[in-house]
């Protein structure tokens, strides 16, 4: 089902790229009367503007399957990423030079977009294409992991937990959630034929006999796919759960971060240089003007340096911009409050634009965070969190980042459930990491950034 999600939105954004083209080629014909010829009017230029409506459209949300499309509230929202949309191509326009197209013109180009991209996620949603039917799901085990199970899935409706099965016969004709045990797994073959399941989830945390894994073979050599949970739970929620895995599931999982490949030991890298670099030098201009804001806002440095632990355990010293008064960092009790006391008016701003983060880039340039890992913490913070989550030190394995999966993911908080929480994230970004999980993190935090949900 997560991948015929992703195959819909990839279908949903390629008819979008289609019905811009047609927009670009009709938009000159509603203006003069007259079809031009769009190989001598395309110039390669013009690739920008298609591109920066499907990145736009993307950091909208536009293309979720979970709206209804016709809706109010989504139509709005189409409506204002066309604006800003249009408002970043005339920037760019101008920024590069390249020669702008007629204010008519736009205009109709604007106006064919929104009619032809709405219209075509109406068609999209007639069809039956944004919903089908849920899948169907057999659990085998009634036990404590069976339940955390149905706890987390319960909600999603594109799943239907229809029954459970356990080998403990005193389970069998009770209910998990209201969702009935019906025997053992003696019974697992004739059930999945007779239910029209489509997945055996394997719920299960101590060892199996070796008929209960033969059941779970002739299951899955019959055309019904057969997950372990954690395996199950990493694909649909996009993070690893701690506390249903053990040594044995954590050994046997590649690690796309820590394998000696050339995307995590050489690529990774140059991107880190190249990005901080250019970044840097584009965002000088605003980080003069940031320092002259926060000393005037308040006495004391601009710059706040903060020890936190880094790759391997090493540490090293963070930088950020100063958000707090001087003296009161490290009070107490207020770590994670939206109310913070000790955060400056110009500090409120920087942290709802997260260009306090901005010193940092001179941390990636060093080799001591990458732009993309798991959240740099402080000495304390991992030493009361190492010794009471597990594989909590699995997470400095890799290069911590400016963002991160968990930082898109997850709000921001100081506790020890936060902790757990954001660790089920870095092990996933851990065990998956990758050129395109960079890239749609990196998209993510523009979303991030510009609507406030996730990282603080």
């Amino acid at each position: 089902m997560h991948k015929r999600n992703l195959l819909k939105k990839l279908i949903l954004l390629v008819g979008d790229a289609v019905l811009i083209v047609a927009a670009f080629y009709l938009a000159p014909a509603l203006r003069f009367g007259a079809f031009l010829d769009l190989i001598t009017v395309f110039e390669p230029f013009d690739i920008a503007p298609i591109l920066s409506y499907l990145f736009i459209f993307y950091i909208f949300d536009l293309y979720t399957l979970e709206e209804r499309f016709g809706g109010g509230a989504f139509i709005v929202r189409f409506g204002t990423a066309l604006v800003v949309a249009n408002i970043f191509i005339i920037a760019t326009f101008f920024l590069f030079r390249f020669p702008l197209y007629s204010v008519g013109i736009f205009f109709f180009y604007s106006a064919l977009i929104f009619l032809f991209c709405l219209t075509w996620r109406i068609f999209f949603e007639r069809l039956g294409l944004r919903t089908t039917r849920p899948l169907r799901l057999a659990v085998l085990g009634a036990g404590e992991s069976g339940h955390a199970f149905y706890d987390m899935f319960r909600t999603m409706r594109d799943l239907e937990i229809v029954l459970y099965l356990d080998d403990d016969p005193k389970k069998w004709g009770s209910t998990v959630r209201g969702v009935p045990v019906l025997g053992g797994s003696e019974g697992l073959s004739d059930l999945v034929r007779d239910k029209k399941i489509d997945k055996v989830i394997v719920a299960i945390s101590h060892e199996m006999p070796p008929e209960v894994y033969k059941r779970l073979i002739g299951v899955k050599f019959s055309g019904v796919n057969v997950y372990e949970m954690p395996t199950f739970w990493e694909m649909r929620t996009g993070k690893i759960p701690v506390h249903r895995v053990n040594d044995i599931w954590i050994c046997h999982s590649a690690m796309s971060g820590v394998q000696r490949n050339m995307y995590a030991q050489r690529i990774k890298r140059i991107i880190d240089i190249a990005l901080s670099m250019s970044t840097l030098f584009a965002a000088l201009p605003l980080m003069i003007l940031i320092g002259v804001a926060i000393r005037v806002d308040s006495p004391g440095s601009a710059l706040f340096f903060q020890k936190r632990t880094g790759w391997q355990n090493r540490p090293f010293r963070l930088a950020k911009f100063r958000t707090m008064r001087v003296g009161v960092e490290m009070e107490r009790g207020y770590a994670g409050r939206h109310d913070d006391p000790r955060i400056t008016r110009i500090g409120k701003v920087l942290r709802l634009c997260r260009f306090d983060e901005l010193p940092q880039l001179w941390n990636v340039l060093k080799g001591e965070m990458s732009f993309i890992g798991p959240r740099a913490l402080m000495e304390e913070e991992v030493l009361e969190f190492e010794p009471e989550i597990p594989y909590f030190v699995l997470r400095h394995a890799i290069r911590p980042g400016i963002t991160g999966w968990a930082q898109v993911n997850y709000h921001h908080g100081a506790s020890k459930e936060d902790a757990f929480e954001k660790l089920q994230y870095d092990l996933y970004y851990l065990k998956n990491m990758s050129f395109l999980l960079d890239m749609h993190i990196l998209l993510r935090t523009v979303r991030v950034v510009l609507f406030g949900k996730g990282a603080r």
